[in-house]
């Protein structure tokens, strides 16, 4: 029986025909995995510039299994988050020829847990971020791998259509659009302060100290 997807990957469809889409998700999970457990998230003050080429280059390689898997025999300009206006040899021509149909191929189940029993593809509520600026990028993330699991293209045999192609590229530009508007050095707020979790358990807040002392002595002269 299929997985249920849970929490944000609700909707997700676990099981088609399109055994390609998997070649398209697998950077993108890693992707995932990749922001779920990235330390500079746990800084409240932001990410450093090594960080936003990170998840580019991350993105970057989402990108390229999308025009991989793209059958585009009437060479469509499908785009590409590298270079928007370059038309890219490899993205124009399909992995096979269509001369021969292909035969009838099975189901495929996804190969990952997108129910929440996969702790390196946490959902929301397990997330452990400092920092807002994570849980927007990674929802973002998450629904660009929910829509690879919806597209009519997973009901093929090989290869998805130029028009999936490029609302795939859509989805993938705008999560790249997030990393380049609010990760990076020029992003960084000043934190001053730590959170009132962040303090030691069971000590006594310095505003607080002399309360105390003059609590226990009161209660001492009883």
């Amino acid at each position: 029986m299929p997985q249920v997807a849970a929490g944000q990957f609700q909707g997700m469809i676990t099981s088609f025909r399109n055994r390609t889409i998997l070649v398209a998700l697998q950077p993108c999970v890693t992707l995932l995995q990749e922001l779920a457990n990235n330390d500079e998230f746990q800084n409240r003050a932001g990410t450093d510039d090594s960080t936003k080429a990170h998840f580019i280059q991350l993105l970057q390689a989402c990108d390229r299994s999308r025009r991989m898997i793209t059958f585009n025999p009437e060479k469509v300009d499908i785009k590409s988050i590298i270079d928007i206006d370059k038309k890219l040899e490899e993205s124009q021509k399909p992995l096979m020829g269509d001369a021969v149909q292909l035969s009838s191929t099975p189901p495929v189940e996804l190969p990952w847990r997108f129910d929440g029993t996969d702790p390196n593809i946490p959902l929301f509520d397990a997330l452990r971020f400092r920092n807002g600026v994570g849980g927007l990028i990674y929802g973002a993330a998450c629904d660009m791998v929910v829509a690879w699991t919806r597209l009519e293209s997973r009901n093929r045999a090989y290869m998805i259509t130029a028009n999936d192609s490029l609302r795939m590229f859509t989805m993938i530009q705008s999560v790249k659009d997030l990393v380049d508007r609010l990760l990076g050095t020029n992003n960084q707020v000043d934190i001053a302060q730590p959170l009132q979790t962040d303090e030691p358990a069971g000590i006594i807040s310095p505003n607080r100290a002399n309360e105390v002392a003059l609590s226990v002595a009161k209660d001492a002269g009883k």
